[in-house]
């Protein structure tokens, strides 16, 4: 059995507003966004996805142990902290939908290595 069986993994659509792909970017590796998803909440790993044509969403990635785990990054206090900087970075509403495609890993964060 692989050790990301029966985990849990979750999935953040983030559009970029007016197309500020490394300016979101920026602020995940600024913040240590991934980081303390890792150290705050326990995530497995986490990774930021850009897609390479700079064309749709950004996804964002984790992987958890169960939905309770998940929700205990949801509901902890820190992401507030987030808030205010992230805002104006995003489009508001919905993202558009994402099928298929060609994602750069622009950050990452594990339990071995967090991100820098």
């Amino acid at each position: 059995m692989s050790t990301l069986e029966h985990r849990i993994r979750s999935i953040l659509l983030l559009q970029p507003h007016g197309g500020a792909y490394a300016a979101l970017v920026t602020f995940f590796r600024e913040q240590d966004i991934l980081g303390k998803a890792v150290e705050h909440a326990g995530a497995w790993s986490a990774e930021m996805h850009i897609p390479v044509s700079r064309s749709g969403p950004i996804l964002v990635t984790a992987t958890w142990d169960s939905p309770a785990a998940y929700e205990a990054w949801r509901t902890h206090p820190i992401r507030a902290t987030f808030t205010p900087g992230l805002e104006p970075l995003i489009e508001p509403g919905d993202p558009p939908p994402i099928t298929s495609g060609v994602y750069e890993i622009a950050l990452a964060a594990n339990r071995r290595s967090p991100s820098p």
